[in-house]
């Protein structure tokens, strides 16, 4: 996984998702789609044989980004799309010595999700993320002192990775809640690298819709 190349993967990515949105049964206005901001809040951790589980914590932060949620067609009114941009960060804390330590990646993130209403608002999403590094940063606090250092250069800076989900939408208001489990497919490490250290963690959040569906009848 880590030799494929990133613009490859992105495009096949991009050829499912148009093959989604575009099906050649849906008329232009049998295809219903939303848009809105979405916060969230993740709690994050390293997994795989060589993650560390010894003085080791999860990290919390932040992410936000824009998503877009597109309904097939009126033939399969339960069943959709969803995708988007997002910033959110993944890493982990640790200890050593007395040094408290911190890894944090940042990520913009592009989900490639399939979604499927089960019942009154309710619905289960998954499928593919791909993942650009902004920057990776270690981040040591001793007796009181911090220090960072930059180690963008021995990571990948592309992740392909999963996202599993359950989210409510309020559809009278257009505010939902959702719970989401994200992980990796290749590894954190650059491939000079035999470390096997993937990106994993949970996330909840909110996102508003801010349009009503078009063309819903």
């Amino acid at each position: 996984m880590n030799h494929l190349n990133p613009i490859f993967l992105f495009c096949i990515l991009l050829i499912i998702s148009g093959c989604c949105i575009t099906k050649p049964d849906c008329s232009p206005e049998g295809g219903n789609f939303t848009f809105g901001p979405e916060l969230s809040y993740r709690s994050s951790k390293y997994t795989g044989s060589n993650a560390r589980s010894d003085d080791t914590k999860r990290l919390g932060s932040m992410g936000l980004g824009v998503f877009g949620h597109w309904i097939f067609c009126e033939d399969y009114p339960d069943m959709g799309f969803y995708s988007g941009l997002f910033y959110n960060q993944h890493g982990v804390k640790y200890s050593d010595d007395g040094v408290d330590n911190k890894d944090r990646l940042h990520y913009l993130s592009i989900p490639f999700t399939f979604t499927y209403n089960v019942y009154n608002g309710v619905t289960v999403e998954a499928g593919p993320d791909l993942s650009f590094l902004l920057s990776a940063k270690e981040i040591y606090t001793y007796m009181g002192n911090k220090e960072k250092n930059n180690f963008s250069d021995d990571v990948h800076n592309v992740q392909l990775g999963y996202n599993i989900a359950v989210s409510y939408m309020h559809e009278p208001i257009g505010l939902g809640g959702f719970f989401r489990w994200n992980g990796g497919f290749n590894k954190v490490p650059s491939s000079n690298y035999d470390t096997k250290l993937y990106n994993g963690g949970f996330s909840i959040g909110a996102r508003y819709r801010l349009n009503h569906l078009v063309g819903k009848k």
